[in-house]
C-alpha cells in the first residue's frame, strides 16, 4: 500500500487484520487514523479461543513465511520473538476403506507421477494418470479452473479424493471452479511452459526442493495467530490512532475536500478512506 502522507486524516473501515494492518502502516507513516469496526471485536478471521480448556486458533493458525508481509507485521508490533514454524506432523487420507499416508510429491493434491497415488485411488484412476502423456496439450490461457483442468487431464478421481479436500478446504470453495492462477500460481505458470500437467507439477516440485534451505514455508505465533490483531491494535493506539468498535458505517459521501462517513453514531470526516471490508 502506497501511503500518501499529505492526507491529514484517514478513516479505515473494517477492523479485521487487513484493516488493522492498513491502520498500522498509516500510523507508522505519520498519518492520523480512525479505524471503525461494526462488531464488538477486532481481528476478523483471526480469533483465538479454547476447546476443552486448551487454547486454539479459531481461524488461520499460521501464515506464509516466504512472503514477508505477515511476519514483518508481527515483528513490527513486538511479536518477533514469538514467531515459530508449525511442528512437523504427517497427514493422512481416509480413502478406500482405510487411513492412508498423504502421498509425497504433490501440488495441492495434484501428483507428479502415477506411482505417488498408489493405494489412494483405484487401479483405473492410476491408469488414467499414466495415460496423460498421450493426450494433446491443453492451453491454460489467461486462467483455468483447477479442478476442471486436472479432471480433464488425469481424471475426476484425483480431484474428488485429493484436490477438492485440500484446495476446497484452504480456499473455502469448489475446486472445479477455483482459479488456478489465483490459488496455485506456481503450477499455472509452469503449465504455460509444459505440454502435460505432470511435467508442470514436477517443475513446481523441483523449485520447491531448491527453496527448502530458505527456511520454513509457514510461520505461526506462540500463543496463536489470534494474538496478532490485539498486538497490532495496541501498536496503532500507541501511535495515536483512534480505534472504535461497535460502530457501523452506513454510507460514504464525497465532499469538496474529502469524505463524509455516516455511522450509527456521530458522523466522521476524512481526507481519504480505506475500505477493508468483505467484498460484498
Amino acid at each position: 500500500m502506497n501511503v500518501d502522507t499529505a492526507a491529514r486524516h484517514v478513516v479505515v473501515i473494517g477492523g479485521g487484520i487487513a484493516g488493522l494492518a492498513a491502520a498500522h502502516r498509516l500510523v507508522t507513516a505519520g498519518v492520523r487514523v480512525t479505524l471503525v469496526e461494526a462488531t464488538d471485536r477486532l481481528g476478523g478471521k483471526l480469533e483465538g479461543g479454547e476447546i476443552a480448556g486448551v487454547p486454539v486458533d479459531l481461524g488461520a493458525e499460521s501464515m506464509l513465511a516466504r512472503r514477508s508481509e505477515g511476519t514483518d507485521l508481527a515483528r513490527a508490533v513486538g511479536l518477533g520473538d514469538r514467531l515459530q514454524p508449525p511442528a512437523v506432523a504427517t497427514s493422512a487420507v481416509w480413502t478406500r476403506g482405510s487411513l492412508r499416508p498423504m502421498p509425497k510429491g504433490h501440488v495441492m493434491g495434484v501428483p507428479g507421477t502415477q506411482e505417488a497415488l498408489a493405494g489412494l485411488i483405484s487401479p483405473e484412476g492410476i491408469d488414467r494418470i499414466g495415460r496423460e502423456k498421450d493426450l494433446p496439450p491443453v492451453e491454460v490461457g489467461d486462467d483455468v479452473a483447477v479442478g476442471a483442468y486436472v479432471a480433464e487431464r488425469i481424471g475426476r478421481e484425483v480431484v474428488d479424493r485429493l484436490v477438492e479436500p485440500l484446495l476446497g478446504g484452504v480456499y473455502a470453495g469448489d475446486a472445479y471452479r477455483i482459479s488456478m492462477r489465483a490459488a496455485v500460481p506456481g503450477l499455472f505458470d509452469a503449465l504455460r511452459r509444459h505440454a502435460t500437467l505432470l511435467d508442470g507439477v514436477r517443475e513446481v516440485q523441483a523449485k520447491g526442493a531448491a527453496q527448502q534451505g530458505a527456511g520454513p514455508v509457514f510461520m505461526g505465533l506462540d500463543g496463536g495467530m489470534g494474538t496478532l490483531p490485539a498486538a497490532v491494535a495496541a501498536s496503532v493506539r500507541e501511535g495515536g490512532g483512534d480505534i472504535r468498535t461497535s460502530t457501523a458505517v452506513l454510507g460514504l459521501t464525497r465532499t469538496g475536500s474529502g469524505w463524509r462517513i455516516r455511522t450509527d453514531r456521530e458522523p466522521l470526516t476524512a481526507d481519504a478512506v480505506v475500505l477493508a471490508t468483505p467484498a460484498w
